[in-house]
């Protein structure tokens, strides 16, 4: 995850996780424009749940190559965004307004 905001080379194991939790403006040393964790590893039928922090103004979910959205930047701290990872491989994704400031993550998926 080369350049990802608060990335710091782990990868969060979810694999026994039911419906793990990736927060959504986290802080980093760019400010809140993080996810945390920004790398996680889960099993194939895992729903992943983004949850905003309400920091750093406006964000959004977008896979890299259209696998999932969350839509339109929002800032609420209650909004939250769910996705059922059913296929393995690795999923890349960025908050589209925050992406030059490194604002990226990713899922493992594993069988």
């Amino acid at each position: 995850m080369k350049g990802a905001a608060g990335f710091d080379g782990s990868v969060a194991d979810e694999t026994d996780a039911k419906s793990p939790t990736v927060k959504v403006g986290a802080q980093s040393e760019k400010g809140p424009y993080a996810f945390d964790p920004a790398v996680i590893r889960v099993s194939t039928g895992t729903e992943v749940t983004w949850q905003w922090t309400g920091k750093g103004s406006v964000h959004n979910v977008v896979a890299k190559g259209g696998a999932f959205s969350s839509g339109d930047p929002v800032s609420d701290a209650s909004a939250t965004y769910s996705h059922t990872f059913e296929e393995s491989g690795t999923y890349l994704y960025y908050c589209d307004p925050h992406r030059s400031l490194g604002m990226k993550g990713a899922v493992v998926v594993e069988k």
